[in-house]
């Protein structure tokens, strides 16, 4: 069965070499909803110190160093395993076949509770809306995942997930650079133009995007909840998938609160720096995705990049220290390695899955990367003050989850794909 499945994707692979390959519209404009859906999360991670000392604290009862570390970990913790909802969102959209209804009703459930936020009584209250939001958020962003493969076939699923990629990495970059300069306006206008993003990404939905006419099938919820069982190799991409979410939900975390104490910076330049990090994935995403489709298959980028990535995080907190310069150069690098690595693994995903089944083939994968977001943050509240430490442990998790999949691909014969 490996075998086949190792031959029909160099038979693909053949395929998209000697094919002219056609991208569907759709797919340009699933890469424009998920610009702006990305965009507004994106541009709220700047300045968390100075929204949590604006609703919770008091000139007499100011936040502490520790108390913004720990309010900021759970802050971002709560919203990722929000995600994990992704699981429930899968089978049903498969056996539905719907999928615009998600992105519209993620939509309206990202804007009410996103307004929320700014009228918390307390932190606890807070982070009750923020898990709402990132459920909300879950069913538009991986709804939009599927549908980029919905409307992508073997000869195209690379280029189809490059530009979603492309987009999806322009908005991360764009936003936290931008959400820096949002905050100097004001600590509110972060969470003013997060909800006037997705309030577009809404409008584009309702008037423009079409569910795919070519899900034909519809599995059974039980089909879809042992496709795993299945499909094993689908474990694959999902654990390259947890190693590329750790170290993003990590910095994410990590990043604002270092360069707000370890190297003080004002908001604006805080998003900056963070942002520089998106453009290596930007520019290598197409011409990466494109020799994964041709010499360099799947695994070979995958696993350079992620041991690269690994290498890189587990370093920057003692080889970077205060100095500005060195940070900055060892984002730009980690940026390299992520651009090595989200196209091939999406692709190798694309390469697994029947149309049928790739709602609940998502959710396996995001499931994965999910658990990688909540522990990347997780790091800020264990470890503290002591980002050293934090980035060396991080990197570490990464370095041995990688070894641990490089096991795995060889046992299902992956490593010649």
């Amino acid at each position: 069965m490996l075998e086949t499945n190792n031959s029909n994707l160099h038979k693909s692979n053949h395929e998209i070499q000697t094919q002219k390959v056609k991208i569907h519209r759709m797919v340009y404009l699933v890469a424009v909803l998920t610009f702006f859906s990305i965009l507004a999360p994106a541009v709220l991670h700047s300045n968390d110190k100075e929204l949590f000392t604006a609703l919770f604290a008091s000139p007499s009862n100011p936040l502490s160093e520790l108390t913004v570390v720990r309010y900021s970990s759970l802050y971002d913790s709560i919203y990722y395993i929000a995600f994990i909802v992704g699981l429930i969102i899968g089978p049903i959209s498969d056996r539905k076949g719907k999928r615009k209804a998600f992105v519209v009703t993620g939509s309206i459930g990202y804007i009410v509770f996103s307004t929320l936020l700014l009228f918390s009584p307390t932190f606890q209250i807070m982070l009750v809306f923020r898990l709402f939001q990132g459920i909300s958020h879950i069913l538009v962003w991986q709804t939009l995942m599927v549908l980029a493969y919905d409307y992508s076939d073997s000869t195209n699923v690379a280029k189809s997930v490059s530009i979603n990629t492309i987009f999806m990495g322009m908005a991360m970059g764009f936003g936290t650079m931008f959400g820096g300069f949002l905050a100097n306006l004001g600590t509110f206008v972060p969470i003013f133009f997060s909800i006037g993003s997705y309030s577009v990404a809404f409008l584009i939905a309702i008037l423009f995007l079409k569910d795919s006419k070519h899900l034909q099938q519809r599995p059974t919820l039980k089909q879809s909840i042992f496709l795993l069982k299945k499909k094993p190799q689908i474990l694959v991409p999902s654990l390259f998938n947890f190693i590329d979410r750790l170290h993003m939900g990590f910095l994410i975390s990590l990043i604002p609160l270092y360069l707000t104490y370890v190297i003080p910076l004002k908001p604006s330049m805080r998003g900056m720096i963070f942002g520089l990090s998106a453009i290596p994935p930007i520019i290598l995403s197409y011409p990466v995705g494109k020799k994964s489709d041709e010499s360099w298959g799947r695994i070979k980028p995958l696993v350079i990049g992620s041991l690269m990535y690994g290498i890189l995080l587990s370093f920057t907190g003692f080889v970077a220290r205060d100095s500005l310069f060195l940070f900055i150069a060892f984002l730009m690098l980690q940026g390299v390695a992520q651009g090595l690595t989200m196209t091939p693994n999406n692709s190798l995903l694309g390469d697994l899955i029947e149309p049928e089944h790739n709602a609940m083939a998502v959710s396996l994968f995001n499931f994965f990367g999910n658990i990688g977001m909540i522990i990347g943050p997780i790091f800020g509240l264990a470890f503290g003050s002591n980002y050293y430490l934090a980035f060396l442990i991080a990197g570490l998790v990464e370095l041995v989850s990688l070894g641990f999949n490089i096991l795995l691909a060889k046992k299902m014969n992956f490593l010649n794909i």
